[in-house]
Parts: C-alpha cells; structure tokens; sequence
C-alpha cells in the first residue's frame, strides 16, 4: 500500500537489553535472524534497519553496511550524517530520531495527553530545530491509548505546511548535500531511562 517497511530487529528485548555490550558473532547473528525473517515475510530483503530502544553497538554498524542496507536509524540525534567506523566513513547513513517521543514527555513538565500533540510540535517549531525531523511512534501507542493524540499531531503539522513523508524520502533530501561524518556514542535523553545510541 505504499507505506515503508524495514527491519526493527528479531527480537526486541533480547536486542535492546543485549546488544550494546555484545561481541560481533552475537551481533552478526541477531541481526541475520532478523534479515532472514524479514526476507521470507516480505519477499524480499530490507532496505533499512531500525534499532530496538536506539540501541547499537560497532559491530552492528559495520554489518549495516557490510549487509548492504540503504540506511539506519538506530540514534537519536539532530541531522542525518554517515557514522565514522574504524575504516572511514559509514556508506549506511543513520537518520536519526529528532524530536521526543509521546512516552518521553506525558507526565513529564505537566504535559497530559490532551497536551502531547502541541508539546511535539512546540519542539518541531522550535527556532534552530533541524531542516528535516523524524519522530519515533509506537503501534502500540499512537496506534492505540494515544491515536487521538497522535491525530491532532498529524493535523497541527498539515496545518503549518509540513510534509510528512517516508524515511526513505528524508534520506534523499538529505543527500542533496555531503553529509557529516560523526561519531555515535551513548547518553541520555529527557523521559526516557538508561543510556542510548547519540549522535556524538
């Protein structure tokens, strides 16, 4: 139908809780768990991967590019830019989530959920915030408890004139110019708990 579709690992708990202090044969191997189901569900191989509770570890950014795909995003970050790997640049760019997420901010600075659409968008409006933003939703979220939420979001967008698109399409405007080469190291984000991959 149109919509995007990419690999977000084989088993989520197993890679978020896992992965950042792992070797590169566990790596290698829960990554290829999750491509070989990703192949035989959908036809055909994945062009992107997606990491469970943005966590990464080196060996997972060099089997992203070794593997072939397209581009990741396994950060949270400002801008699109190519991870630095011990032997240059990454050709598997990451797209990094940019704005917090509705489970960041509700409860959090007396932000409800009737209030979370505008708390998003005050971030997204933001004076210096990035040219192009990626905002990380839950199926079982704002598909969900928080549909009503994520709605008034979509319309607070459409009514400002953005436009909303798919990853692939981000990666494509962010082409237009080199992109940087930055380091991914591991810190902490408003509302959410522990340490997660971040554009460095």
């Amino acid at each position: 139908a149109g919509f995007e579709v990419g690999l977000h690992t084989f088993d989520h708990v197993r890679w978020q809780d896992g992965v950042a202090q792992a070797d590169a044969q566990w790596t290698r191997r829960e990554l290829e768990r999750g491509l070989e189901a990703f192949e035989r569900i959908f036809g055909a191989p994945p062009a992107s991967h997606a990491a469970a509770g943005w966590q990464v570890n080196p060996h997972a950014l060099e089997l992203e590019q070794a593997l072939g795909l397209v581009y990741a995003s396994d950060t949270r970050g400002r801008t699109p830019f190519r991870p630095a790997l011990a032997g240059g640049p990454s050709r598997c760019p990451q797209i990094p989530t940019t704005l917090p997420t509705f489970d960041e901010l509700l409860g959090r600075e007396g932000v409800g959920e009737d209030g979370l659409a505008e708390a998003v968008y005050r971030h997204s409006a933001a004076p210096g915030a990035p040219r192009l933003q990626v905002f990380t939703l839950h199926a079982e979220l704002e598909g969900g408890a928080l549909c009503g939420a994520f709605g008034m979001l979509l319309e607070r967008w459409r009514a400002a004139g953005a436009r909303l698109g798919r990853m692939a399409s981000i990666l494509e405007r962010a082409l237009e110019s080199e992109l940087p080469t930055r380091t991914i190291g591991r810190g902490s984000v408003p509302g959410r708990s522990g340490l997660l991959a971040v554009e460095a």
